[in-house]
C-alpha cells in the first residue's frame, strides 16, 4: 500500500499533473470556453465542437491529457507484467 501511495504522490508531483491541473483552471476561467464546452455537452454540433478545437488553450489541454493517457497505459503495462511474475503459483 505504501509503494501505491508513493506511486500516486509522484504522479500528483509530477510536471505533466501540475501541466493539466492549471489547464483545467485556466478552462474554467476561460469563459468562453466554458460555455462552449457547456452547450456542447448539452446539444452537440460539430459547429461548437470545431469552435471548441480551434480554442489553443483546449488544443493544449488535449495534448496533455494524451500524454497522461499514454503514461497510464504504460503503468498498466508495468503492473500486468509485475502481476504475471509474481502471481500466485497455486493456480
Amino acid at each position: 500500500m505504501n509503494k501505491m501511495d508513493n506511486l500516486i504522490e509522484s504522479l500528483d508531483s509530477s510536471t505533466l499533473v501540475k501541466d493539466i491541473k492549471e489547464l483545467n483552471k485556466k478552462i474554467e476561467e476561460d469563459k468562453n470556453l466554458s460555455k462552449l464546452l457547456e452547450d456542447y455537452s448539452k446539444y452537440p454540433t460539430k459547429e461548437l465542437k470545431e469552435k471548441i478545437m480551434d480554442n489553443e488553450l483546449f488544443r493544449e489541454y488535449k495534448v496533455k491529457e494524451t500524454d497522461l493517457n499514454i503514461l497510464i497505459l504504460e503503468i498498466n503495462k508495468k503492473l500486468k507484467n509485475i502481476s504475471k511474475k509474481g502471481g500466485c503459483q497455486w493456480k
